[in-house]
């Protein structure tokens, strides 16, 4: 008979699908979502109280610890300025330098710490993740310092990163790597797991022999391994899921390794699990309530025990205020876990766009109602925070932290553009036209295109290899064209199709691919796995976009109407089925 853990660890792996309609018969686990009112107005008032603690270096390191609270006190500033549903640099940029000291402000703190020449990989990548990211920040010039070649000078063969034993060195550089080269190392995913317990958890030391569970590091791994493409329904994920679940407290906290007595919680260990969470795709409520079908008594709400643990001046008690002086570090990370808008990297979600440029999002993706006029093509940030839309008279469209190189706006085309495609560092896109036509723009590099070759049928999409120095175009009729150090693994060219093929997405080793029909036929070609398809079925409107996970396990196929259809490792977080507005041209996960 299996015991309650390995039953809970069993339900949080099989995910919404093994909840909803397996064995278990739980009912499905709710998709993470915005911050509620309470946990804003808590959060302006910790930032506040943040603001008045700035030193008169710019920084916030009370403590005495250099490059200890600095970035996270900049971080908390820049989520509580946010105004939108998708993240805006600009705002949280305009906000961390404004917020001044003796005529400084935390970027000029931060410069000098980075300048430190023995600033390791660790300190590097959580710069890059805390500050530069999502401030919209060079982080190959930061302070006249590379901290992308610092993060990359760190690695080591095994797939760990910095200082060894510092195991949050390799997460943060994992998480580094997804936001400036667009994946994570398999090797680094590889020793990420292997550090894991047999309970589900990962202790501060990446020893998987231990026993001693720390919420703090199994959150952050669950968000590395997360935004590098691990399943987060899969083994490992689900399994730290379930840890972090059976060791939540009944006040809605997570005790640290030195709580005492415990029971009663840690403000930095409960949002650091927080956010594990959220990229898992359980929010405070629905963790709530998921954690009640397996223990009958009350649990409180995750975010009501960090709200009331706030201080009439906006603080956050901390079981280390007993250790003065009293440091910034519990309430910065309380406002991150209860915002959730820029942390966790990545999540579940995914985002329905419209030809009107409205986007959808769902399971905790961030919607847009901004209107344009002939949107093809979408494609995400690498921190899942920002949507490139691509217009077919060769416009390019910003949300989020998605930066602008350029269109060919303005210009006139032999043909409409069909699609975009970021470089992995997202400092760059190619736009495709129909013809075969490529335009490049930033950092994206010209290895070719089909504009002055007749085509027996257009081009419908773009996927760019993991490295930056290829692309693939798939044409309407299943061809398939390879250009860089794209390979040609296969395609239905010749072969006579019930319906044109509408695009395409590739593996993330950049090794395979597939094509997707408008009647919801799947061809996969070289390590793309074949997962399912809609092509026997009546359909009430046509598929017109695909776009697969991270892991490469799965994909999602989107219709006309806004259906939403996953196979795989893919989770269904919902449709964008009878909203106003035009037709559905692409899904971005």
């Amino acid at each position: 008979m299996l015991s309650r853990r390995r039953l809970l660890r069993r339900a949080l792996a099989g995910g919404t699908a093994a909840l909803a309609c397996g064995a278990l018969a739980l009912g499905g686990i709710p998709a993470a979502g915005a911050a509620s009112p309470a946990s804003t107005t808590a959060s302006a008032k910790a930032v506040a109280w943040l603001k008045t603690q700035q030193q008169s270096d710019g920084g916030f390191e009370v403590a005495g610890f250099a490059g200890f609270e600095t970035r996270d006190a900049a971080l908390a500033i820049a989520e509580a300025a946010q105004t939108g549903s998708q993240w805006n640099p600009v705002e949280a940029r305009n906000a961390v330098t404004s917020t001044v000291k003796n005529g400084k402000n935390p970027l000029d703190y931060l410069a000098t710490f980075v300048a430190d020449p023995t600033l390791g990989a660790g300190n590097a990548a959580k710069t890059i993740v805390l500050t530069t990211a999502p401030l919209g920040l060079d982080p190959t010039s930061f302070g006249g310092v590379n901290l992308v070649a610092k993060v990359a000078a760190g690695a080591h063969p095994d797939g760990s990163y910095g200082t060894v034993g510092a195991f949050s060195d390799t997460l943060y550089a994992a998480l580094a790597d997804r936001l400036t080269i667009g994946s994570v190392p398999a090797a680094t995913l590889a020793f990420i797991t292997a550090a894991q317990q047999t309970n589900g958890g990962w202790n501060f030391a990446g020893d998987p022999t231990g026993t001693d569970n720390d919420p703090d590091t199994t959150g952050l791994a669950m968000q590395a391994l997360i935004a590098g493409g691990v399943d987060p329904h899969g083994a490992a994920v689900g399994a730290a899921a379930g840890e972090l679940v059976l060791a939540e407290n009944h006040n809605g906290s997570w005790d640290s390794p030195f709580t005492s007595p415990a029971g009663t919680g840690d403000p930095n260990s409960t949002s650091l699990a927080i956010l594990g969470l959220t990229a898992y795709g359980l929010d405070s409520a629905g963790l709530q309530n998921f954690a009640r079908r397996w223990d009958t008594s009350a649990f409180a709400n995750t975010d009501g025990y960090l709200i009331g643990l706030q201080q009439p001046d906006g603080r956050v008690a901390s079981p280390n205020d007993s250790f003065p002086p009293i440091n910034t570090s519990a309430t910065s990370q309380t406002v991150e876990a209860l915002l959730h808008n820029w942390l966790p990297i990545a999540g579940v979600g995914y985002q329905v766009v419209r030809a009107d440029g409205h986007v959808t999002g769902l399971g905790g993706a961030g919607s847009s109602s901004a209107t344009w006029n002939g949107v093809v093509g979408a494609a995400a940030t690498n921190s899942s925070r920002g949507t490139w839309l691509a217009v077919a008279n060769g416009g390019v469209i910003t949300e989020g932290d998605a930066g602008f190189y350029g269109s060919m706006g303005g210009t006139k085309l032999n043909q409409p553009v069909v699609g975009i495609a970021p470089t992995p560092s997202g400092k760059g896109y190619w736009l495709a036209a129909a013809d075969g036509g490529i335009f490049t723009f930033g950092d994206a590099p010209y290895l070719g295109g089909l504009g002055a070759i007749r085509l027996d049928k257009p081009i419908v999409g773009i996927v760019a290899t993991a490295d930056g120095r290829g692309y693939t175009l798939f044409a309407s009729d299943g061809g398939v064209f390879a250009f860089g150090d794209a390979t040609f693994r296969g395609s239905m060219g010749g072969i006579r199709l019930n319906q044109p093929v509408v695009g395409g997405a590739a593996t993330p080793d950049g090794r395979g691919y597939w094509m997707v029909a408008s009647d919801g036929g799947i061809f996969s070609f070289g390590d793309a796995a074949f997962k399912g398809s809609l092509g026997s079925l009546r359909l009430d409107k046509p598929i017109v976009a695909m776009s697969s996970t991270g892991s490469g396990g799965g994909y999602t196929m989107v219709g006309a109407d806004g259906g939403v259809f996953t196979f795989g490792d893919a989770p269904f977080l919902g449709a964008a089925v009878g909203e106003p507005g035009s037709a559905a041209v692409a899904i971005v996960s």
